[in-house]
C-alpha cells in the first residue's frame, strides 16, 4: 500500500510539472513612444489586456516596455499591434493618425 502511495504521489508530481513546463514564459522589450503618466498608464494597460501578458511596465525615459508573457498565448508583436491601437507608435507598428491625435495634447509625443 506504501509503495502505491508513493507511485501515486510521484505520477502527480511528474503531471503537475509537466503542465507548467508546458507554458513558455518570456520576455521581451519593445519601444513605445510616449511623454507622461497618462502614457505609461495606457501603453501598460494595453499591454496587458492581450491574453497571456502577465506584466508590463513601460520606462518614460527610455521609453521601453519590459513584458513578461506566455509565448505559446502571445508575441511582442501582438502586444505591438494592442498598443498601438491605442494611438501610441511602436517601433514595429505606427498608431493610426485618427487615433494619435485623439490623445490629449500632453501626450503628442510627435514632432509637428
Amino acid at each position: 500500500m506504501k509503495k502505491l502511495i508513493v507511485f501515486v504521489a510521484a505520477l502527480f508530481f511528474l503531471a503537475a510539472n509537466s503542465v507548467n513546463a508546458s507554458a513558455e514564459e518570456a520576455h521581451g522589450n519593445l519601444k513605445v513612444e510616449g511623454l507622461c503618466g497618462m502614457c505609461k498608464t495606457r501603453i501598460e494597460k494595453a499591454a496587458k489586456s492581450v491574453k497571456g501578458v502577465s506584466s508590463a511596465a513601460w520606462d518614460k525615459a527610455t521609453k521601453q516596455l519590459h513584458l513578461h508573457y506566455d509565448a505559446e498565448k502571445t508575441s511582442v508583436e501582438t502586444v505591438s499591434k494592442a498598443i498601438a491601437k491605442t494611438g501610441h507608435d511602436t517601433e514595429k507598428d505606427k498608431a493610426p493618425d485618427k487615433v494619435y491625435n485623439a490623445l490629449p495634447d500632453c501626450c503628442k509625443y510627435r514632432k509637428k
